[in-house]
């Protein structure tokens, strides 16, 4: 009776958490991911705040397709006893596959750019960049929903009116700058005139030589023209010194 009475104690009390969690970490390792996952969704459910069970719980969802569940247990999840990266990364990779499975354009969108994020820094783990592969020629080979088409469209067409209006601000300051330029070449044109005007003036209107700049040859003919303007008259008439004259009657 008493052998009896620990048998069933023992069958009732059965394997330990830690057994469960090894023998379901080898049905994962084995590829079974569906006999695993009822033991690791037991474990969870008694060790909710267990990252490592929450984490390949979360793994053995992925493996059956079984994204929206991978995606909420890994959403709950605190980076405590796992790697902060890992976590990030699986949580990248689940958004990633369950946005694919739905359809969801903008969804893979949002995933895409996070492992692109990740990615840039040339530390990451072959899953990411496998990821992001597979991410972008899903892109190229499905188009946006009509909504999303339509607003990337307009934006599109926006752009293309805010680069044209640019350009025909800076086709009108151009076309000013250079208006400027030859209203002032035209005002220096005129000014050029006109002072060579003002030249000639001066030039044809030469007022008569200082004494200092005369030469000897003009004192000379003025000295001669006062002399010949100055002879006394002669006596008989009003005719020049030594110049015949008749008497006055």
């Amino acid at each position: 009776m008493i052998l009896l009475l620990c048998l069933a104690l023992i069958m009732q009390t059965g394997p330990s958490p830690a057994e469960l969690g090894g023998s379901a970490i080898q049905l994962l390792l084995s590829g079974d991911a569906g006999a695993a996952g009822p033991i690791l969704q037991e474990l969870y459910s008694r060790m909710p705040r267990n990252g490592r069970i929450g984490y390949n719980l979360a793994a053995s969802a992925f493996m059956t397709g079984s994204y929206q569940v991978a995606d909420s247990v890994l959403s709950e999840l605190s980076p405590d006893g796992l790697d902060e990266d890992t976590l990030s990364t699986a949580q990248d990779l689940t958004a990633l596959a369950l946005a694919i499975s739905n359809n969801d354009y903008a969804g893979v969108e949002s995933a895409v750019e996070r492992l692109r994020a990740s990615v840039s820094d040339g530390n990451s783990p072959s899953c990411e960049i496998t990821g992001l592969e597979a991410g972008l020629n899903w892109l190229e080979h499905h188009d946006p929903p009509e909504e999303q088409q339509d607003s990337q469209d307009q934006q599109e067409n926006q752009d293309r009116q805010d680069d044209q209006d640019r350009q025909d601000d800076q086709d009108r300051q151009d076309d000013q700058d250079r208006q400027d330029d030859q209203d002032r070449q035209d005002d220096q044109d005129q000014q050029d005139d006109q002072d060579q005007q003002d030249d000639r003036d001066r030039q044809q209107v030469q007022p008569p030589p200082s004494v200092e700049e005369m030469t000897p040859e003009q004192a000379r003919a003025i000295l001669d023209l006062v002399e010949e303007n100055q002879q006394p008259e002669d006596s008989l008439g009003t005719g020049k010194a030594g110049t015949p004259a008749g008497p006055e009657w």
